[in-house]
């Protein structure tokens, strides 16, 4: 079902920004149409993530996580699934500041 695979993707983007965050922190969650399409920005004031690794990931296996807290798959799973359905995700993120991932999606014909 789409919207089981789609629940996916955002449950996934917001655990990540959860465990990114030390004690008290921010997640906001933010929808609008941009160009044709659906848009949704989860941010956070987490850790961030550091450039050398902004390129990986999205690439299966990789995780900046202790062994035994992450596969590294949900992130590479999650652009996976939104491509199928002709979207696309973004991220920005800059060390110690925090991160927003952008999810993108086609209006439905």
């Amino acid at each position: 079902c789409n919207q089981q695979k789609m629940a996916q993707v955002f449950i996934n983007l917001i655990v990540n920004s959860l465990q990114a965050i030390k004690d008290k922190g921010i997640i906001e969650i933010k929808t609008y149409e941009k160009d044709g399409n659906v848009c949704v920005d989860i941010k956070d004031n987490g850790c961030g993530i550091s450039e050398k690794n902004l390129k990986k990931i999205f690439d299966p296996f990789f995780t900046t996580k202790p062994v035994g807290l992450g596969t590294g798959l949900g992130l590479s799973v999650s652009y996976e699934t939104v491509k199928l359905y002709g979207g696309q995700i973004k991220v920005q993120s800059k060390e110690g500041v925090g991160t927003t991932f952008t999810v993108m999606l086609p209006f439905a014909k």
